[in-house]
């Protein structure tokens, strides 16, 4: 088995111009850790030399160990093997550029995050960042793919590679962009030299902006737009709040991360408000003026060239949901788009059994619900903390010898099942009735494995499909029936 210094190799996690990320196990602990090492491109070792990146990743790997914080990631051993140095970070399975679904056509539309969580994240970015300014560090690259999340939702700035150093005069080579597309400020690809804690602001805005609407402030045409424009849900102080966040003129834009931080702050209080005005005027019933409560979820956008027909889709009855797959099966990649019939986002197609209409699930007591279109049984919550692959069988059958809610019958849920509890992002109103499930458990294992080492698992809070090796923390919801 291959190893880097004391590190035992267990997969590749991805490559760069710069470095390539392995998963690996730390000896004694066999704790899972992410090995970084150098292994420039050709393309960058001609226009930055060997020594001059050697140099770069030494740099990275000093930043990233000398200021601690909590949305920051930690970097916690040095070392070089066959003649290149590696360092060593935390292991973390998912990323916000993931969860988005962000492509490498970044001006191609992604998912949305529920705006709750946006703010939450968005948050957390800004005090990161916060963090990094005051220690004179400019990162340059702030985008999705390079903010890790943890398995309790919190953001970890990662890849400094880019970054710059107060007082730093390291000179780009021509040529050579610092910076991501769409994601880097006017004046950072103007001159990568003159970038600073407002080019981040900038990238940082820009984030937010993709997590709340799933698009991008300006397009490709270099039309800017606002996010009323694109989501009835955000009005004036939405708009007025990106109109600084991403101006082209830096010095427009938030003077410093805590005063965006606290611009943000007050645009989710603005925001908690509003729905709370909508849910009272839903509370008192409908009247000439007042909204009538909505039946079901907003539609999700349908693909380009989608199937307009199929069985329990919004425009017809339910289908069969009592027809669903009970027996766990082996879907490879290339397969399970259409298997699952998922569009290009990953998001049902066709919703089978749409949560409309009321009263589609039964209160069994003990913690249990019944699925009165499927006739399954699940977990009303799920196991306490995330768990792996294995952790997760072995929860459901603890369900099973405890005898809980009375059943032993206990199991990890085909993906044709957990695909009946999926729904679209909550938009609006679609808050305000009380949940079924317990709304903390966003992600979950299902039986149905990808390879001999991964499973497909469900996003229950944004309605997706996606997959993670045995080793990732994951959420349970059994299913009995």
């Amino acid at each position: 088995m291959r190893c880097i210094g004391k590190y035992r190799i267990l997969g590749l996690l991805g490559r760069g111009g710069m470095g390539v990320v392995y998963k690996a196990l730390a000896p004694v602990t066999g704790r899972v850790v992410a090995v970084k090492v150098l292994h420039p491109s050709e393309l960058l070792v001609d226009l930055w030399g060997r020594e001059a990146l050697r140099e770069r990743f030494v740099a990275e790997a000093a930043v990233l160990g000398a200021v601690s914080h909590p949305n920051l990631l930690d970097v916690w051993d040095f070392g070089e093997a066959a003649g290149q140095p590696f360092f060593v970070m935390d292991y973390h399975c998912d990323d916000l550029g993931r969860v988005l679904g962000e492509s490498y056509r970044v001006e191609a539309p992604c998912r949305s995050l529920p705006a709750r969580r946006a703010f939450r994240l968005g948050d957390q970015l800004l005090a990161g960042l916060s963090r990094l300014h005051f220690a004179g560090v400019v990162h340059r690259d702030i985008k999705p793919y390079n903010l890790l999340l943890t398995e309790d939702d919190v953001v970890k700035i990662t890849d400094f590679g880019l970054s710059k150093a107060r007082g730093e005069d390291f000179q780009t080579p021509v040529g050579l962009n610092v910076g991501s597309p769409y994601y880097c400020p006017p004046e950072q690809e103007a001159d990568p030299q003159c970038a600073d804690a407002r080019s981040d602001l900038y990238a940082a805005g820009v984030t937010l902006f993709r997590m709340l609407t799933g698009r991008l402030p300006v397009d490709d045409a270099g039309r800017r737009h606002a996010p009323s424009s694109l989501d009835a849900e955000f009005g004036e102080p939405f708009d007025a709040f990106f109109a600084t966040a991403v101006h082209p003129d830096p010095g427009r834009r938030f003077p410093d991360a805590v005063a965006m931080r606290r611009a943000l702050a007050g645009l989710s209080r603005e925001y908690d408000a509003g729905l709370a005005r909508a849910c009272s005027l839903l509370e008192e019933g409908p009247g000439p003026e007042r909204p009538e409560r909505p039946e079901r979820p907003e539609r999700p956008e349908r693909p380009e060239g989608a199937d307009a027909a199929g069985p329990g889709g919004w425009d017809g009855p339910a289908g069969d949901c009592r027809a669903v797959r009970r027996t766990p099966e082996k879907i490879a990649l290339k397969a399970a788009r259409e298997r699952f019939g998922l569009d290009p986002l990953w998001r049902p197609v066709r919703y089978a059994c749409p949560e409309a209409p009321a009263g589609r699930f039964t209160d069994l007591g003990d913690g249990a619900v019944r699925d009165t279109a499927t006739g399954l049984v699940w977990e009303r919550g799920g196991a306490l903390f995330p768990v792996t692959f294995g952790g997760a069988l072995a929860y459901a059958q603890g369900l099973c010898r405890s005898g809980f809610a009375g059943r032993a019958d206990w199991r990890l849920p085909t993906m044709d099942e957990l695909l009946t509890l999926l729904g679209p992002v909550k938009k609006g109103t679609a808050h305000c009735a009380d949940p079924v499930f317990d709304p903390a458990l966003r992600r979950v294992w299902s039986a149905d494995r990808r390879t001999f080492t991964s499973a497909w698992m469900a996003d229950l809070e944004m309605g997706f499909v996606t997959s993670g090796d045995f080793t990732c923390p994951c959420g349970v919801r059994a299913v009995a029936g």
